[in-house]
Protein backbone atom coordinates (compact mmCIF):
# COMPACT_ATOMS: atom_id res chain seq x y z
CA UNK A 1 0.00 0.00 0.00
CA UNK A 2 1.37 3.41 -0.91
CA UNK A 3 1.61 6.18 1.91
CA UNK A 4 -0.54 8.27 0.23
CA UNK A 5 -3.59 5.47 0.67
CA UNK A 6 -2.31 5.42 4.05
CA UNK A 7 -2.54 8.26 4.77
CA UNK A 8 -6.28 8.69 3.06
CA UNK A 9 -7.41 6.03 5.14
CA UNK A 10 -6.02 7.28 8.41
CA UNK A 11 -7.50 10.83 8.00
CA UNK A 12 -10.51 9.89 6.69
CA UNK A 13 -11.72 6.53 8.38
CA UNK A 14 -11.67 3.33 6.50
CA UNK A 15 -16.11 3.89 5.80
CA UNK A 16 -15.41 7.95 4.78
CA UNK A 17 -12.64 6.48 2.17
CA UNK A 18 -15.15 3.72 1.01
CA UNK A 19 -18.35 6.10 0.75
CA UNK A 20 -15.88 8.04 -1.35
CA UNK A 21 -14.90 5.40 -3.49
CA UNK A 22 -18.50 4.40 -3.58
CA UNK A 23 -19.90 7.69 -4.60
CA UNK A 24 -16.64 8.00 -7.55
CA UNK A 25 -17.83 4.47 -9.08
CA UNK A 26 -22.05 5.03 -9.05
CA UNK A 27 -20.80 8.96 -10.52
CA UNK A 28 -18.30 7.66 -13.24
CA UNK A 29 -19.73 4.37 -14.34
CA UNK A 30 -22.90 5.22 -13.44
CA UNK A 31 -24.35 3.12 -11.36
CA UNK A 32 -26.17 1.80 -8.08
CA UNK A 33 -24.78 2.36 -5.04
CA UNK A 34 -25.35 -1.66 -4.64
CA UNK A 35 -23.79 -2.64 -7.80
CA UNK A 36 -20.40 -0.08 -6.45
CA UNK A 37 -19.93 -1.72 -3.58
CA UNK A 38 -20.18 -4.91 -4.80
CA UNK A 39 -16.86 -4.23 -7.39
CA UNK A 40 -15.45 -2.65 -4.56
CA UNK A 41 -15.72 -6.55 -2.76
CA UNK A 42 -14.59 -7.98 -6.43
CA UNK A 43 -11.66 -5.62 -6.03
CA UNK A 44 -10.51 -6.33 -3.38
CA UNK A 45 -11.43 -9.98 -3.33
CA UNK A 46 -9.48 -10.20 -7.13
CA UNK A 47 -6.54 -8.49 -5.85
CA UNK A 48 -6.33 -9.99 -1.99
CA UNK A 49 -6.47 -6.71 -0.51
CA UNK A 50 -9.16 -4.86 2.02
CA UNK A 51 -12.00 -3.25 0.73
CA UNK A 52 -10.05 -0.25 1.63
CA UNK A 53 -7.45 0.13 0.10
CA UNK A 54 -8.71 -1.10 -2.93
CA UNK A 55 -11.46 2.41 -2.44
CA UNK A 56 -8.24 5.15 -1.24
CA UNK A 57 -7.35 3.69 -4.52
CA UNK A 58 -10.11 4.58 -6.38
CA UNK A 59 -10.33 8.05 -4.81
CA UNK A 60 -6.23 8.66 -5.94
CA UNK A 61 -6.76 7.75 -9.48
CA UNK A 62 -9.82 9.98 -9.22
CA UNK A 63 -7.76 12.94 -7.84
CA UNK A 64 -4.66 11.90 -10.49
CA UNK A 65 -6.97 12.38 -13.44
Amino acid sequence: MQPDTENMIELLGPREVIGQAIDVLMERDDMSRDAAFELLVQGSSGSHRKVREVAAEIIQQRKGS
